[in-house]
């Protein structure tokens, strides 16, 4: 099994990309549009984040702190994985990388290139003017970095969160696509026992993770999860309130023993706070 995720700016060359590699190594592409369709039934259209695109203004600082971010993610990262526990996949979109990136075969790309390049291709693909094509760069850069803050609290353009950075103007697209099926190629990439477990652990800890976001009795729990998909436990850690510790604990357990795969819970309770 492969999984490879591009990010990039406004370029639309992710799209050729993904195709172009998913023709080489016989994977499927999947979109951001298609992670959320699937996430409808994890509740994401409750949350009021998965109807905006990275076009749009992100989030106001207090929306960061709110249970709907926390629910948001958790439906997003289960639909993704869902993707890839059925097949090899190449995803363009982004952020994935900060949702999967702990599964060792993951590959991560990063697509860039000089600002002259980008506003030169964007005129051509679009046939708009030099200044509403530099406004849109603009607002698109500033909107992409607000996303990265809001959901993760991190850079998206650091290269250190990437395996591999491609500059579009001197790495055309065949080139892109055969270097990156050269190294998905290699043993490292590659998918083996050991890796599978990780991603079906991470599968599993995701999928309880969305199921406390669901459920009104346990939305908004700040809690820590270790899975062993192998023997469908799970380890709940969290913040236990001082008034309620029985109760969070039991509705925590009531509501991950509807989820098939899970055998085992075991929580482990820090208390801080209030239950009500």
């Amino acid at each position: 099994m492969k999984i490879i995720t591009i990010s990039r700016g406004s370029l639309s060359a992710t799209e050729k990309l993904a195709t172009e590699i998913s023709k080489r190594i016989n994977c499927s592409v999947v979109t951001r549009e298609d992670v959320l369709k699937a996430a409808e039934k994890y509740g994401i259209k409750d949350t009021g984040l998965g109807d905006l695109s990275f076009i749009e203004k992100a989030p106001s600082f207090w929306d960061k702190m709110s249970d709907r971010r926390k629910h948001y993610i958790a439906c997003f990262q289960t639909a993704l994985l869902d993707f890839a526990m059925n097949d090899s996949i190449v995803y363009h979109g982004h952020l994935a990388q900060f949702l999967i990136g702990e599964i060792p075969f993951v590959l991560r790309v990063l697509l860039t290139a000089p600002d002259d390049y980008r506003i030169k291709t964007l005129m051509a693909e679009g046939g708009k003017t030099k200044e509403e094509v530099e406004m849109y760069i603009k607002l698109i850069d500033e909107r992409r970095e607000k996303w990265s803050h809001f959901l993760y609290g991190v850079d998206w353009k650091n290269p250190s969160y990437y395996d591999i950075v491609f500059n579009l103007e001197k790495i055309k697209l065949d080139l892109a696509a055969e270097l990156i099926t050269g190294i998905v190629s290699c043993e490292s990439f590659n998918s083996n026992t050991d890796s599978m477990k990780i991603l079906k652990n991470l599968h599993l800890a995701a999928s309880a993770k969305v199921h406390l976001q669901q459920s009104p009795r346990t939305r908004g729990s700040e809690v820590e999860i270790e899975a062993d998909a192998s023997t469908g436990s799970v380890i709940i850690k969290g913040n236990t309130p001082k008034v309620g510790s029985r109760m969070w604990e039991n509705d925590i357990k009531a509501v991950l023993s509807d989820v098939a795969e899970i055998k085992n819970i075991k929580v482990i309770k820090s208390i801080v706070g209030y239950y009500s």
